[in-house]
Parts: structure tokens; sequence; C-alpha cells
């Protein structure tokens, strides 16, 4: 039989059960799960082998906890564990994690726990960035272990615990993706049952050899279940001085994107910029700010569903089928729509009333695609034009993002610390070229009390632990977004009191000038632009 199965089921007391994909030695032929499956003989021998809860359900049974291309082929295209991310990427990135562990060394990584609004009513799951990172796993109650080892095929081995199979549970709390398809299709060596990995941690963390693993919750996130069992443990095997944090290492990694991940965000940034489109265009007076985030909201998801297009015509065949691709989207941050003086507040998100002529709003929002995340402000008026003082503060800060811009290349030689003072002085020169005269340190303290940069990826505020004293390098995606926040305060001119104005783009860093982008650049931001787009 060992010529048959790649992927092999223990029955450990009664119930406990372990996919692995096995090697076999001394033999040319290395079998693997992905075979097994390709075949259908292949499925109908896993089936009589496994008897698992999977297999004795026949609608479960065509489940999974997230899409596939198996599932969802206008999703995720065929050799991709995640939209837009190839299997062997997935493998180069723990390949890359791997190298920089000792010989021997262990890393730990947790999904997010489940939130919960009540008791039984749960908020929406959002993965764990440095998990999904590494895995594409997108479920909660998930371990991933990666163990480095030179005699592994590939230089490591992924162990996984995931939640089985459980049709009962399944009709409730719907599909999981379960131990099959963590081997199979999520490159993992072996996979046991979630429930399993208190008793089997400590198996892992056997030897003298590092531990990496984040076990304290940090920035605010809360830790799952696992973790704190992997603390235990730590604590009774007295290990805790062999622990290393595992973030810096897969943050240092996160930082630079790939040509796939530039690609979902690039999406990401031009679904953001149709979105704000629409938003503007239903603007006006007596709107109400939760009404712009619910049209942003909106139409992010119908930037991603598209008929198909005649390219012989260039017209859309309204019989054709459509190209549902919105599934991918949501909001990547609770977003700012504050009309007029609710702008003065940073992050002011309670978007609640009702908007009047002659303001301005701020609006400071971004869809995620494929968990890829855009960041972007704009600010445009109520009324569709902006008045004389809007305009001149409005074109000042404007220029400020556009010299911060044109600095985001690495032959320049800045990092994001050094951009933001060149943005200050900048943005006191611009001021005065309107008459408004300002200290540098009124500008830093109160009306600009923020930074001008941050970098961007997976996260919002994207590998939050990385300095912003690094070197811009190719790869890096950060944020530019000046502001000037006017108090009601007789230091400044009183024309321009109790207006806040921000403007932010996405910006892939390049080598040189030229080979900077924009990754926003739909979002309409001159003021000819904004005025010709709320006209319509």
């Amino acid at each position: 039989m060992a010529n048959r199965a790649a992927v092999f089921v223990h029955r450990l007391s009664g119930h406990s059960l372990s996919v692995r994909r096995l090697s076999i030695y001394g033999s040319r032929l290395t079998l693997h799960a992905r075979r097994l499956h390709a075949s259908s003989a292949g499925r109908s021998f896993l089936s009589t082998l496994l008897q698992t809860a999977k297999t004795k359900n026949p609608i479960t049974a065509q489940w999974n906890g997230q899409p596939t291309h198996e599932t969802h082929p206008e999703l995720v295209a065929q050799g991709e564990t995640t939209p837009g991310i190839l299997q062997s990427e997935y493998d180069q990135r723990r390949r890359n994690i791997v190298d920089s562990l000792p010989d021997g060394g262990t890393a730990f990584l947790f999904s997010a726990p489940m939130h919960f609004v009540s008791p039984h009513v749960f908020h929406e799951f959002r993965q764990d960035s440095d998990f999904y990172y590494m895995t594409g796993w997108n479920e909660p109650e998930s371990v991933a272990v990666l163990q480095k080892s030179a005699t592994a095929r590939r230089g490591y081995t992924l162990t996984m615990f995931v939640r089985a199979k459980e049709p009962e549970k399944e009709l409730w709390e719907g599909p999981r993706s379960g131990l099959e398809t963590a081997v199979a299709a999520f490159g993992a060596d072996e996979a046991w049952p979630i429930r399993d990995f208190a008793k089997r941690a400590a198996k892992l963390i056997g030897g003298a050899h590092p531990v990496y693993a984040d076990l304290d919750g940090e920035h605010g996130l809360v830790r799952s279940e696992q973790c704190g069992e992997l603390r235990q443990i730590l604590q009774r095997s007295n290990a805790g001085a062999r622990v290393r944090r595992l973030t810096p290492i897969v943050q240092r990694a996160r930082l630079i994107k790939s040509t796939a991940e530039l690609q979902l965000m690039r999406e990401a940034g031009r679904v953001s910029g149709a979105a704000f489109a629409a938003a503007m265009r239903a603007c006006g007076p007596g709107v109400s700010e939760s009404t712009l985030q619910s049209m942003f909201a909106h139409a992010s998801k119908m930037a991603l569903l598209a008929p198909i297009t005649d390219r012989s015509t260039l017209t859309t065949d309204h019989s054709a089928p459509i190209t549902d691709r919105s599934a991918l989207t949501r909001p990547a941050y609770v977003p700012v729509f504050a009309g007029g003086e609710h702008a003065l507040c940073m992050h002011y998100v309670l978007n609640n009333a009702p908007l009047r002529a002659g303001d301005l709003v701020l609006a400071d929002a971004g869809a995620e695609v494929a968990a890829y995340a855009a960041d972007v402000t704009r600010t445009f008026p109520v009324s569709g034009r902006f008045s004389e003082q809007q305009r001149d503060l409005y074109c000042a800060v404007l220029s400020v993002q556009e010299q911060m811009v044109r600095l985001c290349h690495a032959d320049a030689g800045y990092p994001l610390n050094e951009i933001h003072r060149c943005s200050t002085h900048a943005l006191a020169t611009e001021l005065r070229q309107i008459g408004f005269h300002a200290a540098e340190r009124d500008i830093e303290r109160q009306l600009y009390p923020h930074h001008v940069a941050h970098y961007l990826g997976l996260d919002v505020h994207d590998t939050i632990d990385m300095s912003r004293a690094l070197p811009l390098r190719p790869g890096m995606v950060v944020t530019i977004e000046p502001g000037l926040y006017v108090p009601y305060d007789d230091r400044f001119p009183k024309a321009f009191q109790g207006i806040g104005v921000r403007i932010e783009d996405g910006i892939a860093v390049g080598q040189t000038e030229a080979d900077i982008e924009n990754l926003s650049a739909s979002a309409p931001k001159s003021p000819a632009d904004i005025e010709a787009c709320m006209a319509r």
C-alpha cells in the first residue's frame, strides 16, 4: 500500500486523527498529497481509508472554510493557495523564515481568535497577519509549527493543528477546511486536530533548541487559547529562557512585497479609487456621514463585479455571465467620514452627523482585497466646489504630499522619519505663501501632529515593529499623508479655523523617482478632478 498513499491517517484513542504527508524513503517514487487528490481513484481510496466526518457527509464534504481553486475558480486560480498568491510563494516565504532560524529551531504561529459581540454573536473573522502570510490558512483555532531540519525535503517541516471536519458543528458554524485540506492544499507535512495541540506541543519543543513564538498580546492584540497553552507548557518545562520573538523576523520579510503582493495592493487601490469617486458623487448638504461610509463599502464591492465585455466592440453583453469577485473585498479598517470641524479629530469614526453646505468632508477609507489593504484619504467640498480659503489650504497640503511622494525611492536615500521632517518644513513654506504664518513647532504640535507615513500591506499600519528610520527600498509600500488641522485658536487666521485637510495615497517605493508608483492614483485628488467628479 506504500505506493498508493501519500496522505496517511493515524487513529488515536478512538477519535483523534492526524493527516500526514509521507515520503517513501529508499524508493525513487516520492508521493505527495496533491497527487492522491488529483485522481478519482486516489480520492476514492482516501475516502475509504479516512472514513472521517468529512467523507461521511455528502454536503459538508464539498465545503471548505475558505475559497480554493476547486470551490471558487473565479477567485483562486489553479496553483494558487489564496487569491493571487501561488502555493510556491507560500513555500518560499517559509523557507525565508527558516533560513533565519538556527538549526533545529522551532517556530509557532497562532491564528487570531474569534471575537464576540455578545454570547453566540460574533464579529467577522480576520486572520492574524503573520499567520496568514506564512500559511494562507484563514480559520480560527489553528496553529502552524515550523521546524528547521536539514533532512527535510524542503529544509523544514510544517505541522498544522486545525479544526477537524465536524458536520454537526458545521451545520451551525459554517464550513471548515479540515485536516486533509491542510495537507493537500496548504503545504502541511502533517495535520492534527486543534484539540491535540496541548499534548503534542511538548514534543515539538523538546531538546535545547530555541523556540520562536509571540506569546504576549501587543498593540492591543488578543492572543488565542493555544498561545496560552504553549506558554504554560514552556513554564512547566523551564524552557522559557529559550523563547525568542518571531514577529520581528516575519515582519522583516513582510516589509518587502513580492510582485504578486503588489498586484493585489494595486487592485485594492483601484477598488478604493472607484469607491471614493462614488462617495464624492453621493455627497451633498443633508447627506449623513454614515451614508457616505455605506456608499464607499457598496462601491468597493461593485468595483469587483464586472459583466463580460465584448472586446471587439467595447460594449457590454448584458446576457453574458458576470464575473463577480466582490467576495475578495471588505473595509480595511473602520473609516473616517468627518464633515466640517469633525475633521479636526484625527480618527473621528462616529460618522453619524449630517453634512452641511459650505463644509469640507475628510474621508479616510480603504478597501482590503484578498487580505491586502489600501489606505487612502481625500478631502472634498460638501457642495461640490471649494471656497477660496478651502482651496488655498487644500493646495498647500497637496503640494507637500506631491513633494514627499517624489522622495519615495531608494536612490534618494530617505527613511520615513526624514521624509516626515521634510514634510513639516515644506508645509511651513506652503502656508507662508498663502499668508498663513506658523512656526514649525506649532505645526508639529498642533496643526500637523501625526507622522507623514507608515508601512502598508496586510495590515493598514503594517509591520508595526519595523522602524521608520530604515532607508526605503524597492518593494516597500508606504503611505504619504500630510495633513493640516486648524483649531479655533486666535493664533491662526480666522478664515482657516475649523478646517481639516488630509491627503493620503499608498506608494510603492521605486529604485529611482521614475519607478515610484501611486497605488491609489485613481481616486480623484486635484481640486479640478474632485469638482468634475462631484458635478456628474
